[in-house]
C-alpha cells in the first residue's frame, strides 16, 4: 500500500471518528411544540419568555414548547468522578470542585467556572461514594443544622456532623464539635449539605448537558450563545449553549395527571393479584418504558383499571403515549379508553407487540375525564398498561393561554 493511500485512509478514519463524536449523522436539532409538531432548529434566542429564531412560528413563548433538542442524548455515564446532587433533583457531573464563602466553583464537560450557592446543593459524592448506602440515607433525611461529612478512615468510611467552611484541591476545612479542623481532601468521600427543608421544588425547566448532567431551573434568557438559568430560589447559572444537549419545558399550559389525585379509583384483576396504579412508574414499580423509550411522567396500571380525574372545564386536550410496558417482553393485550363526562371519546386495542401510540383527545368544556384499561383477549397476566406522558393541555394548539 502506497504512502499516499495510507494518508488517505488515515484521513478517512479521522473524519469518521469526528462524525461519531458529534453523534448520529441524521440528527437534526429541533423544537418540539405542545401540539406535537417538531420544528427544525436553526438559531434560537429567548428573552422575556419569548422564543425567536429562523423558521419558528411567530409569537412563540416558552409555554408553547415541550422540548428544545440541541444535540443527541448522551450515553449513560459511568458513576465516577464528582457528582453534585442539586436541590430540585438535578445531578451535575463535575471534573473539578472547590468551595469557598458558601459557594461551589464547578467545572464540568464544556462548562467552566460555574458558581453554585452551597445552599442549592443537596450532596456531593466523590468516586465510589455513589454506591454507599449510608450516603443515600443521609440524603433522604438531611439535618437542618449540620452537614454530614463522610471520610475515609483507613479501609473504612465513617461519617461525622459538622459545618463545611471550605474545600480546596488540597484540603477540607470544617468545624466539627465546635473545633476548626483541616482534613486532607483525599479523605473526603461525600458531603451531605444541611437542608432546613428537603422538599424539592417543581421547576419550569430542566437543562440536560451533553455529559448527561441535569439542572432543574427556570430559563431566564438565551442570548449570544449563553443560557442564563435560575436555580430556585435565587441562584443563577450561565451555561454555554454549546454545552447543552436539551432543554425540557414544563409549560404552564400543561398539567400531568400523575401529579393530580383521582376522584375515584376502580381496580380489579381477573387472574393476577390486584396491584395499585403507580405514579410515574410502571405497575411493577419500574421506569415507564414503551419499546426502547423511557418516560419520566405517566401512569402505570394493570387491567382492569378506571381512574377518574376532575378537570373542571379548564383544559382543551388530553394527550398521551399509550402501550403495554416493555417489562412484559411483548406480551399483554388491553383496550385503552377515555371517557369525558361519562361519554366515550377514545377507545383502542393495544397488544404488547404493538409500537407506542400517540393520542390526542378533545376535552373542551368537560368537567372530568376517566382513563380506562380493560383486558383484551385471554387472561390479564401481562396487562401492564402505561399512560405515558399523560397530560392535560390548555389553549388551542399553536397559541398561548394566559397562566
Amino acid at each position: 500500500m502506497s504512502r499516499l493511500t495510507l494518508l488517505a485512509l488515515a484521513f478517512a478514519i479521522a473524519l469518521a471518528t469526528c462524525a461519531g463524536a458529534q453523534g448520529p449523522a441524521n440528527f437534526q436539532p429541533s423544537i418540539q411544540l405542545l401540539d406535537g409538531q417538531s420544528v427544525p432548529l436553526s438559531g434560537i434566542s429567548i428573552a422575556g419568555g419569548k422564543v425567536t429564531g429562523q423558521g419558528l412560528p411567530a409569537s412563540l413563548t416558552l409555554d408553547d414548547l415541550r422540548q428544545i433538542q440541541v444535540a443527541p442524548a448522551a450515553a449513560a455515564p459511568k458513576e465516577t468522578g464528582i457528582q453534585i446532587q442539586l436541590v430540585g433533583g438535578g445531578l451535575l457531573r463535575a471534573n473539578s470542585l472547590t468551595i469557598g464563602n458558601d459557594v461551589c466553583q464547578v467545572s464540568a464537560a464544556g462548562v467552566k467556572n460555574l458558581s453554585i450557592p452551597l445552599e442549592k446543593v443537596r450532596a456531593i459524592r466523590i468516586g465510589p461514594a455513589a454506591k454507599i448506602e449510608a450516603v443515600d440515607k443521609a440524603i433522604a433525611a438531611p439535618s437542618a443544622e449540620f452537614d454530614r461529612l463522610f471520610l475515609k478512615v483507613q479501609e473504612e468510611v465513617e461519617s461525622v456532623s459538622g459545618v463545611t467552611v471550605s474545600l480546596s484541591s488540597e484540603e477540607l476545612k470544617a468545624q466539627i464539635e465546635g473545633a476548626d479542623q483541616a482534613i486532607p481532601r483525599s479523605r473526603l468521600v461525600a458531603l451531605v449539605v444541611a437542608q432546613p427543608t428537603a422538599k424539592d421544588e417543581v421547576t419550569p425547566a430542566t437543562v440536560t448537558l451533553r455529559d448527561g448532567s441535569t439542572l432543574p431551573c427556570q430559563i431566564d434568557s438565551l442570548q449570544e450563545g449563553k443560557l442564563l438559568a435560575l436555580l430556585p430560589p435565587g441562584g443563577k447559572l450561565q451555561i454555554p449553549w454549546s454545552a447543552v444537549a436539551s432543554v425540557s419545558i414544563r409549560s404552564r399550559r400543561v398539567a400531568y395527571l400523575s401529579d393530580l389525585e383521582p376522584t375515584t379509583i376502580e381496580q380489579r384483576s381477573i387472574a393476577f393479584l390486584d396491584v395499585p396504579w403507580r405514579r410515574d412508574r410502571s405497575v411493577m414499580g419500574r421506569p415507564l418504558t414503551l419499546a426502547n423509550r423511557t418516560f419520566e411522567k405517566g401512569i402505570g396500571v394493570h387491567a382492569t383499571s378506571r381512574l377518574t380525574f376532575a378537570v373542571s372545564g379548564k383544559y382543551d386536550e388530553l394527550a398521551a403515549e399509550i402501550g403495554i410496558d416493555a417489562e412484559t417482553a411483548g406480551k399483554g393485550d388491553c383496550v385503552f379508553s377515555v371517557l369525558a363526562d361519562g361519554e366515550s371519546v377514545f377507545s383502542q386495542r393495544v397488544k404488547g407487540s404493538d409500537p407506542p401510540r400517540s393520542i390526542r383527545v378533545d376535552i373542551r368544556g368537560k368537567q372530568e375525564v376517566t382513563l380506562i384499561v380493560d383486558a383484551g383477549e385471554g387472561l390479564d397476566l401481562a396487562d401492564h398498561a402505561d399512560w405515558c406522558d399523560v397530560r392535560l393541555i390548555k389553549g388551542i394548539s399553536g397559541t398561548s393561554a394566559p397562566p
